[in-house]
């Protein structure tokens, strides 16, 4: 008959054995699953932004819009395409050649990290661009 001692020894070894191995990988998986979710959150999709200033110049060949900020020393250079949606702050539509410098406007764009994509551009009051008044 075996010894109730080496039974306990046996079983105390066995448990010390187990233990260190379970706890490893277990930590192992927490940190798994842990940094690729934390990634994907922060790396998401592109950031929609706003941008007021005054045109500075405008490029339709080059397809380049330079707007100087309302407040302090900054321009920013903005990508355009000729198809972009240009309105009023009342609504009415404005082609993008309408655009000259002097112009008050609110630059829409989405920032997918260094890269800008304009989505639209409102002419805001007191810009140089008159809106046409039909004939009565």
């Amino acid at each position: 008959m075996v010894p109730f001692r080496f039974l306990v020894g046996l079983f105390v070894a066995l448990v010390l054995w187990g233990l260190p191995h379970r706890t490893t990988i277990k930590a192992q998986e927490q940190h798994k699953t842990k940094v690729p979710v934390l990634d994907k959150i922060t790396s998401g999709g592109p950031t929609h932004q706003q941008f007021n200033g005054i045109v500075r110049s405008i490029d339709l060949e080059s397809e380049v819009l330079n707007v100087d900020a309302i407040k302090g020393n900054a321009t920013e250079i903005f990508p355009i395409k000729k198809k972009i949606h240009v309105v009023t702050a009342d609504g009415g539509k404005l082609k993008l050649t309408k655009l000259k410098p002097g112009t008050n406007v609110l630059v829409n764009y989405e920032q997918r990290g260094d890269h800008k994509t304009v989505t639209g551009i409102v002419v805001l009051a007191g810009g140089a661009v008159k809106k046409k008044i039909p004939p009565s």
